[in-house]
């Protein structure tokens, strides 16, 4: 990808799974805007501090054990691990994510339309990026995240746009690797 106000998500289920909220329109990464580095500064600490306050909104509606975000990018990443208890498919996690989404700012993820041309063409180049790197079979970006976790060795979710990668195609492998290093892909 190549904008740094990106949502991203990474969700590698099996052998390393890891889902990042944002993918399945919980948390959002967005960069800080402004024309100086104190309002940059004060835009990314009011992100960090609204991450918090979802993460604990998350853990009042039933999942105590969900994570605080880890900030980066100008924005912040949820991941939620093997072990913990949480199940983002679930009727609970989509229950509280739907009743704390209102405190990330803009409203999360999809609360501002549909995904924008822009989103779309960025996912769409990493595609292509991907499938020019080695990774045969790699799919093109839909507007929709899958509706559950089996069949999928990660999911990446950016602006509304998301790319599920079928179990076929080895996200361990050197040259999967290599290519969502080169293709700036996964979380």
């Amino acid at each position: 990808m190549r904008s740094t106000t990106t949502t991203r998500t990474s969700c590698s289920l099996g052998r390393c799974m890891s889902i990042a909220a944002a993918a399945l329109s919980c948390a959002v990464a967005i960069a800080g805007c402004g024309s100086s580095s104190k309002s940059s500064t004060a835009a990314a600490s009011s992100i960090e501090s609204a991450g918090l306050r979802f993460a604990a909104c998350m853990r009042s509606h039933g999942l105590p054990s969900f994570p605080d975000p880890s900030s980066g990018g100008g924005g912040f990443h949820i991941q939620i691990t093997p072990g913990s208890g949480i199940n983002p498919f679930s009727p609970a996690f989509k229950a509280a994510q739907s009743a704390c989404s209102k405190l990330l700012p803009g409203g999360g993820p999809g609360a501002n339309g549909p995904p924008s041309a822009q989103a779309k063409e960025q996912m769409l180049a990493t595609s292509e990026c991907m499938r020019a790197h080695g990774v045969t079979g790699f799919p093109d970006p839909t507007t929709t995240p899958p509706t559950g976790p089996n069949g999928y060795g990660q999911v990446i979710g950016h602006d509304g746009v998301f790319i599920a990668v079928p179990d076929t195609i080895n996200t361990g492998s050197p040259v999967y690797k290599q290519a969502a290093t080169a293709c700036r892909f996964g979380g």
